[in-house]
Formats: C-alpha cells, structure tokens, sequence
C-alpha cells in the first residue's frame, strides 16, 4: 500500500473511531458497548502500528476534546492505542489462519486493554477517586487510597460487560475478514492510484 493511500485511509479510521465514540451504548455506570475496538483493531491488520497507534489514540483524545465525559482518562487512552497496535503485531505473526490471529489479538486486547488498563483506569476514576492518569497512580503507589470496591471485585463486576464488547468487536472484525471486503477495497484503491 503506498504512502498516501494509508495515511487517508489512518484519516477515515480515525474519523470513524471519533464519530463511533459517541454512539458508544452503556451498559452499566462504567461498562459500554462500543466498536470503536473493531475500527483500531482493523486499523492494526490493514495498515500497521503506527496508523494503528494513530487511530487508536488520537480518536480517543478527539472525542474526549469534543464532549469530555470527565477527566481524562490516560489508561483507557492506553487501552485504545494498543487494541490495534496488539493486531498488527500478531497478525504479522507467521501463521496462516487470519481467524486463528484474529482470536490470538482478541485474546490478548480482552486480558491486557480491557481486564487490566480500562478496568484499572475505571477503578482508580470512580472506586479509588483518584485522577485517572499519571498523577493518580503515583498517589496512589505512594499514599495507597481509600476506595469502594477492590480491584477485583470491581473487574468481577465488569467482566460479563467486558465479554459482550470484545465478542461483538471479534465477530465484526471477523465478518469483514471473510467477506475480504476491505481487502478488495484496498487493493482496488491500491491499483487506482498507481494508474
């Protein structure tokens, strides 16, 4: 793919992360259905890393400076980043099977973006009161905090909400996969622009 075609194509799915942000569902106080998951994670498989860190990250913090929720939230902007950055490194991974990668990220993104970093940021947010970033797990390192619910019982709490959210993104991502409807797209657009 050349240059330009990926950096419209880092464009159009960071548009979609931030426009996806807001048709975000919620499910509980601190648990959504959201695809934005899917559109980083297709970013990772079709256009590498760094266009995936990109959509990611920057559709997160767009959104955010749009219609801020609250603080900002560093773990959860973490989280994001790496759903599609996880992708592009397993799907590099010499296996032949795009389902069995598929799964592999899926797996990965569940236990290290959902389990760990958006439940940890969440819990530091609204169950320790600190702020979600730096600064608020410094203090808490530091100071500890007084806070709700433990960490576990707060993932136990977010996990069914969790698995709904990484299913729906996995099935999506897997639907697309198949059809090989973007692969289509992309070699078409590809073949345009070298004409």
């Amino acid at each position: 793919m050349n240059r330009t075609l990926k950096i419209t194509c880092t464009a159009m799915l960071t548009a979609l992360s931030v426009a996806l942000n807001f048709l975000t569902i919620q499910l509980t106080g601190s648990s959504s259905l959201s695809f934005v998951m899917a559109i980083c994670m297709i970013a990772g498989i079709y256009l590498g890393v760094v266009p995936a860190l990109v959509v990611g990250y920057v559709g997160d913090l767009i959104a955010h400076l749009i219609h801020p929720y609250g603080p900002y939230n560093w773990f959860i902007a973490l989280s994001v980043a790496l759903w599609g950055v996880i992708c592009a490194v397993v799907y590099k991974l010499p296996l032949k099977s795009r389902l069995v990668k598929l799964v592999i990220s899926s797996a990965i993104c569940f236990a290290l973006c959902n389990c760990f970093l958006n439940t940890f940021g969440l819990w530091l947010q609204y169950q320790a009161h600190l702020e979600p970033g730096l600064v608020g797990l410094i203090e808490f390192i530091k100071n500890g905090a007084q806070f709700d619910k433990s960490f576990g019982v707060y993932l136990l709490g977010r996990l069914p909400f969790i698995a709904i959210n990484i299913v729906a993104n996995t099935i999506v991502v897997g639907i697309i996969q198949q059809t090989k409807v973007l692969d289509k797209l992309l070699v078409q657009l590809n073949n345009n622009k070298a004409n």
